[in-house]
């Protein structure tokens, strides 16, 4: 098991599998690494480096006022322990506006960001900031005890593209038992009021886009992200619900920032 002190004292806890460019990968809010099993099989060509973040997984709960750049901070961390000379970053949903803020901290040891289903602009949780009434209505969700509420959510995602058996492996080490609910909530509330136009003009690496196939129409999203690529037949866990493909599009992806070195 490795962990690294962050900036801030804050244990983190990552894991690594393979050889070769390192490829960070960092999931959704209240994802802990587990969720990158599928994409194991990446090992083979990539070094894996799976990272839970400040109060997510197996790392220490006792940061609790949680900011983006602290979290972009934690895989610094783990990148400055590894020496780490250059590195591809892969987030996905809440994960790809932590690879911005992580991208300002490593600087020149960037090769590229792959922003999975995520730096949506227009959207509420990653693209615009939420005005106070929108906070308020959200975050009235997440009072007292709201496993119910949240583990349906993740259920939902998922939907009936997948066994049920997957559905609650999903709801084991994304929901609301495995989670901190405060902590959680802080998740959420950073989310809201954040917009990545804010400083992904100051990310100077190349950026890579993945998209669920049902952004193919949506204008809003492909004029900024007008080289996207597609996965069809897939919710935001596209990771999951078809591995395969998945993986092999990462892998073009990167092979594709390689070139560009």
């Amino acid at each position: 098991m490795s962990y690294v002190k962050s900036f801030d004292g804050t244990k983190i806890y990552y894991e690594m599998l393979g050889e070769g460019i390192p490829l960070v990968l960092l999931p959704s809010c209240g994802v802990s690494l587990d969720y990158w099993k599928y994409q194991d099989p990446l090992a083979s060509k990539y070094k894996l480096v799976k990272i839970d973040v400040a109060g997510i997984g197996k790392s220490e709960r006792t940061r609790r006022k949680l900011t983006y750049p602290s979290l972009g901070a934690d895989v610094k961390a783990v990148v400055q322990k590894e020496r780490i000379e250059q590195v591809v970053i892969l987030g996905l949903g809440m994960g790809g506006a932590i690879a911005l803020e992580a991208a300002l901290h490593l600087k020149d040891k960037m090769l590229g960001i792959i922003s999975v289903d995520s730096l949506l602009p227009g959207t509420m949780y990653y693209g615009k900031k939420a005005t106070k009434d929108e906070i308020e209505e959200v975050m009235n969700l997440y009072k007292g005890n709201y496993q119910d509420y949240y583990d349906n959510l993740l259920r939902d995602m998922l939907g009936d593209r997948v066994s049920s058996e997957m559905i609650e492996w999903f709801v084991d080490i994304a929901g609301y038992e495995i989670n901190d609910p405060e902590i959680l909530r802080e998740m959420v509330r950073i989310m809201l009021p954040h917009d990545y136009h804010d400083i992904i003009e100051q990310v100077t690496c190349p950026i890579k886009y993945l998209l669920r196939g049902g952004y193919r129409e949506a204008n809003y999203v492909l004029e900024e992200q007008k080289n996207a690529r597609f996965i069809d037949n897939v919710g935001h866990n596209s990771n999951l619900e078809d591995p395969e493909t998945f993986n092999r599009i990462i892998d073009e992806l990167i092979q594709e920032l390689l070139e560009k070195k």
